[in-house]
C-alpha cells in the first residue's frame, strides 16, 4: 500500500465514522421524539413568579385563588419534567431538555391570580403574549415576538430579533428593546418611555407621556401624541421621523437635524428659548423629519 493510500485511510476512516455517528444520533433523536400534557397549579402563596421555558407562552389573569400552567411539552430521547423552586413568596418554573434537540419546548397557557404582583417570563425562541398584569412585568424572548395588552405596572420588554407590540398600557415606565424587529405601541400612558430597535421601525399612536426616547438603526419613526410631551428624543440612522403633536398653543423648543433629508416644522408653535419646558430633539442620518400638530 502506498503512502498516499495510507494517509487517505488515516484521514477518511475517522471522518466516515464520525459522520455515521452523527447520522445515527440524528436518526435516534428523530425516532425518539415525544410530547406529554402539562397541568400544574401555582402555589397559593406566590407573589413573585418567574417562568423560564422555550416555547409559546400565553399569560392571562384569572379570578381564581391560584394560577395554573397548562399546555404541551415536547422533547427528544429523554423526557424532562417541569421544574419548580419555591422560596417564601417567590416561585420559579422552568422547562428545558438536557439533550440538545430541535424539538424541545413547552407551549403553555399560564393564568395569573391577583396575588401574583411581579411577573418575569422568558420564552426562549417562542412568542409570548401577556394580558392584564397589574404589577411589574419583565418579558423576554430570544427570537420570538412579544405582545402585551392592558398592563398597568412597570413594563420591560426585550427580544433579540422579534417584533414588540403593546396596547392599552398605563404604567410608570415602559422599556422596549429589540434587535431586528419592529415596535408598535397603541394607547400607551406612561411617564417614561424608552424604545430601541437596531433595524426595525417604531410606530406609536395615542401616546401620553412626559418623557420619551426612541431610537432606530435603519427604520422609520412615527409617533402620534395624545397629550403634550415635555421631553422628546428620537433618532434614526437612515429612516424618516414623523412626530404629530396635540393641537393648541403650546410652544416647543425644537432641535432637528438630518444629514441629507428635509425638515418640516413650520406650522408648529416654537420658541427659541432653550430652557423651555417642552423640548423636542430629532435627528436622522438620511431621512426626512416632519414635526407638526394634528
Amino acid at each position: 500500500m502506498t503512502g498516499g493510500r495510507r494517509a487517505a485511510l488515516a484521514i477518511g476512516v475517522p471522518v466516515c465514522l464520525l459522520l455515521v455517528g452523527v447520522l445515527g444520533v440524528s436518526l435516534v433523536v428523530d425516532f425518539a421524539e415525544g410530547d406529554y400534557p402539562v397541568s400544574y397549579t401555582i402555589p397559593a402563596a406566590t407573589e413573585a413568579l418567574t417562568l423560564n421555558v422555550t416555547g409559546q407562552l400565553t399569560i392571562q389573569p384569572t379570578k381564581a385563588r391560584q394560577g395554573t400552567v397548562t399546555g404541551k411539552a415536547t422533547y427528544s430521547l429523554l423526557r424532562p419534567a417541569v421544574t419548580e423552586h419555591t422560596s417564601g413568596d417567590a416561585t420559579t418554573l422552568g422547562y428545558g431538555c438536557d439533550f440538545p434537540s430541535r424539538n424541545c419546548g413547552l407551549d403553555a397557557t399560564v393564568t395569573i391570580p391577583a396575588t401574583v404582583t411581579t411577573l418575569t417570563a422568558s420564552s426562549g425562541g417562542g412568542n409570548a403574549t401577556v394580558t392584564g398584569t397589574t404589577g411589574p412585568l419583565n418579558l423576554s424572548s430570544g427570537d420570538g415576538n412579544l405582545s402585551v395588552d392592558h398592563a398597568s405596572g412597570p413594563v420591560t420588554l426585550n427580544t433579540d430579533s422579534g417584533d414588540i407590540r403593546v396596547s392599552a398600557i398605563t404604567s410608570a415606565v415602559l422599556y422596549a428593546s429589540t434587535g431586528d424587529g419592529n415596535v408598535q405601541a397603541t394607547g400607551v400612558t406612561s411617564a417614561t418611555i424608552r424604545v430601541n430597535t437596531n433595524n426595525g421601525a417604531i410606530s406609536g399612536s395615542g401616546i401620553a407621556t412626559t418623557s420619551i426616547s426612541a431610537s432606530s438603526g435603519d427604520g422609520n419613526i412615527v409617533i402620534t401624541f395624545s397629550s403634550v410631551p415635555r421631553d422628546v428624543h428620537v433618532n434614526t440612522d437612515s429612516g424618516s421621523i414623523t412626530l404629530l403633536l396635540p393641537p393648541g398653543p403650546t410652544q416647543y423648543h425644537v432641535a432637528a437635524n438630518t444629514g441629507s433629508g428635509n425638515i418640516t416644522d413650520g406650522s408648529l408653535p416654537k420658541t427659541t428659548n432653550q430652557s423651555a419646558p417642552n423640548q423636542i430633539t430629532a435627528s436622522t442620518g438620511d431621512g426626512n423629519i416632519t414635526i407638526s400638530q394634528q
